[in-house]
């Protein structure tokens, strides 16, 4: 019997990924033990997990279904941008504090995304086009912000960047495929 297995490339991204998901939510955990500021509750852990596992779970599903280093890089900062917006929005809001009901608008914005990702069966060109559009829903938010006196183009431009990357991604694969 041989004692040297190998695992496939890919399950070890997987596991890493998961286990990095894992840890993350670890870090809160821990910062709790050395600072009142971090003050998570179960339903904090909980929400958290939900969010990681889903973002985990969908990636694993496109990856499944469609292969390609541009697509693959393309899923990761499109729901690593989705995640982190989630996130942002619902820690400290990105507009005023998160009670602001203004913060609603990014929510309504990622649920178009998604939607959209959904209706074009999250085929490359489709999505290349969704970032695109993901890039002047933000920009769109941003100016409507600053209208209304919110300064928050730094924090607009930081949630635009992986949608940039992300499009180039998906219209590569797109002319790949």
């Amino acid at each position: 019997m041989n004692s040297d297995v190998r695992m496939p490339t890919a399950n070890v991204i997987r596991m890493s990924a998961w286990s990095i998901a894992g840890l993350t939510l670890c870090v809160p955990l821990i910062a709790m033990q050395f600072t009142s500021e971090v003050d998570w509750t179960g339903f904090d852990f909980v929400v958290a997990g939900i969010m990681l596992g889903t973002t985990g779970l969908m990636a694993e599903f496109l990856f499944r279904r469609f292969s390609g280093l541009a697509y693959r890089a393309g899923t990761v900062l499109a729901l690593g941008a989705i995640l982190f917006t989630t996130w942002a929005n619902l820690a400290v809001g990105i507009a005023g504090n998160e009670a602001d009901l203004f913060n609603l608008l990014y929510f309504a914005l990622l649920a178009f995304v998604v939607l959209a990702a959904v209706l074009v069966r999250f085929r490359a060109s489709g999505l290349a086009l969704i970032s695109v559009g993901a890039i002047a829903g933000l920009i769109l938010l941003g100016a409507v912000a600053a209208s209304r006196g919110y300064a928050i183009w730094p924090q607009t431009i930081v949630l635009m960047l992986p949608w940039i990357a992300a499009a180039a991604f998906f219209r590569r694969a797109a002319r790949n495929a």
